[in-house]
């Protein structure tokens, strides 16, 4: 199953108009090389409102996947012999962490995913024996959602 990360929005709408409202507040609008530049980083933002993260755990390999309207920005397939140890974590009250540790290259971090993807990385480790590490605030995060669907 393909599992298709969150975009903090809002956190982008707040850049864009961070960028935006002080000339407008401030009655002085830019000239010039200034007026390009803010207009270079609004674009900029604008066109990360449609960034998206895809990520698919198979039986052997995991393929993540960053797209904007469908092009691929960056892609990378993991296999099971290349990966390390898989990190749990907790980012917030109720938001869990996963980090793909490789032994070369980039490590994979997964925040703001659906908590099937996290079910799927542990069953992933077990299944090709891969060392699992969980911080005792993942597991008070898994059993509140395990409460929750009680």
């Amino acid at each position: 199953m393909v599992h298709q990360g969150k975009v903090q929005r809002w956190l982008i709408v707040f850049m864009l108009l961070a960028v935006n409202l002080p000339p407008l507040f401030l009655g002085s609008f830019p000239t010039g090389f200034a007026l390009y530049f803010q207009l270079f980083i609004s674009v900029l933002i604008v066109l990360a409102l449609f960034i998206k993260a895809h990520v698919k755990v198979r039986r052997d390999n995991i393929v993540y996947r960053v797209e904007w309207w469908s092009v691929p920005l960056y892609y990378k397939t993991v296999y099971a012999d290349e990966v390390r140890r898989i990190d749990f974590k907790r980012s917030n009250w109720t938001a869990k962490v996963a980090i793909v540790r490789v032994k070369k290259g980039i490590d994979l971090r997964f925040a703001l995913f659906p908590d099937e993807l996290y079910s799927e990385l542990v069953q992933f480790a077990e299944r090709n024996k891969v060392k699992i590490r969980k911080s005792k605030n993942y597991e008070t995060v898994e059993k509140l959602d395990s409460n929750r669907l009680r």
